[in-house]
């Protein structure tokens, strides 16, 4: 959560001392991504369509953030120039808020891009272990991305056969990503998405990890919120609502269902329900 969207590929230092710089701007995006995070990771099956729009419209901001600062960089000068990174974020944000309204608007969108994200998030955990190969996959940056896109496809495929479960899973995890990404922003700036980063990228090495126990403690609420999520959404949040009925496709014997049939889809996925 950089100024500059994302954050520097430095090592870690070997002192384990902090030195964070905060800026305003950061501070409040970090802000709000502990909020979202927290209400999506326990809440998210009840927020459903709010749930579709954040991740059509960070999914896009993101992606179009990052084309802008590859490809007009270079073409702007001047004050422009110098206030490039407002103008991308005021691009980006456009484009997010229309794709944001393309997932909620349009069911099936909304559900594909959900169960894709939560694939994705899936592959980047899943790269690491390749760590034997990592000289072939940084030679080659081209197949890590090959790889997300498969586990993202997979994700989407495997929550529109199995909507409740999958939907419930992937927003306990994202709303997990999504609120230690903000806390470790205040805690060590960002040092989790910088990990993230870096697996993109292709470096996996041991050597690689974090040593500090801070950037651990950290890592590890993900994992723990993430199972928290779940056991409050599957316990509490979700029970005895259908995110169908939003789009007037609920199932006419959600409430009169067994616990393991309220968690299970009772109709074919591409069927209108009344």
């Amino acid at each position: 959560m950089a100024s500059n969207f994302l954050p520097s590929v430095e090592p870690d230092t070997g002192n384990c001392k902090l030195h964070n710089e905060y800026d305003i701007q950061s501070c409040v995006l970090a802000g709000i991504s502990v909020l979202l995070g927290t209400a999506v990771c326990f809440y998210g099956y009840r927020l459903f369509k709010l749930v579709l729009f954040l991740v059509g419209f960070l999914v896009v901001f993101c992606f179009t953030y990052v084309l802008c600062q590859e490809y007009l960089t270079e073409k702007l000068s001047g004050r422009s120039f110098e206030y490039r990174h407002q103008i991308f974020l005021g691009i980006s944000a456009a484009v997010g808020l229309i794709a944001g309204l393309l997932t909620v608007c349009i069911f099936y969108v909304g559900l594909f891009a959900l169960g894709a994200t939560m694939g994705w998030f899936v592959g980047l955990a899943f790269l690491p272990l390749l760590y034997k190969h990592s000289e072939y996959l940084s030679e080659h940056n081209w197949l890590p991305y090959v790889i997300l896109c498969a586990f993202a496809i997979a994700g989407g495929i495997l929550i529109l056969c199995i909507q409740k479960v999958i939907i419930v899973i992937s927003t306990s995890f994202s709303g997990a990503f999504w609120c230690v990404n903000g806390i470790d922003y205040y805690v060590e700036n960002g040092r989790v998405l910088y990990y993230s980063v870096s697996v993109l990228y292709g470096h996996y090495k041991k050597s690689a990890l974090p040593h500090c126990w801070y950037t651990w403690v950290v890592l590890g609420l993900i994992p723990v919120m993430f199972i928290a999520g779940l056991v409050v959404q599957f316990c509490k949040t979700a029970k005895n609502s259908d995110h169908r009925e939003a789009y007037g496709r609920s199932s006419r014997n959600l409430y009169t269902a067994t616990p393991m049939q309220e968690f299970s889809d009772q109709r074919p996925i591409l069927t209108d329900y009344d």
